[in-house]
């Protein structure tokens, strides 16, 4: 899943789509992957949202309370076949409902480690750093790329120029 950016696309929109991946990765139990680039950071409070996310499983006042409760209400049953000695209190579905989210969410920022702006955004949202998994992408050099072409290729006549 990917957030569709607009000219008037801003926080109410966000909380939009994340209840949209709420719903997937909690009441459904199916797994989703949220993919946000440095690019798609119209507001820094999107990166509170993320940050939270990251951090503890949570984002504070999502749902209102009708929405949490018609959620809950429909995990009853899930629960009682996953976790039947649990009772299905509203502090326990709740609970079970932000685990399955925990579980089955996964978000996949792609931003460029170059200049001050990343920086300032790890020290101001502590999550996108100790929350991820960091894979750095450099440029490979040509020598790597022929070394890797010629092991899955051997056959094929290279010309390196």
């Amino acid at each position: 899943f990917q957030i569709t950016l607009s000219r008037s696309y801003n926080v109410t929109n966000l909380l939009e789509d994340l209840k949209h991946l709420y719903r997937i990765a909690g009441l459904k139990g199916t797994g989703v992957t949220f993919i946000f680039t440095d690019n798609e950071i119209k507001d820094e409070a999107f990166l509170e949202y993320i940050n939270n996310i990251l951090s503890s499983g949570e984002v504070s006042n999502l749902f209102a309370k009708d929405e949490i409760d018609e959620i809950l209400n429909e995990l009853i049953t899930t629960m009682k076949k996953e976790l039947p000695r649990h009772p299905p209190t509203m502090e326990n579905l709740y609970e079970y409902f932000i685990a399955r989210v925990r579980k089955n969410l996964h978000i996949v920022l792609c931003f460029s480690p170059v200049g001050e702006k990343f920086r300032s955004r790890a020290l101001k949202f502590p999550g996108l750093i100790s929350g991820c998994t960091m894979d750095w992408f450099r440029p490979w050099p040509g020598d790597g790329l022929i070394a890797v072409s010629r092991y899955f290729r051997p056959t094929y006549n290279i010309n390196c120029t």
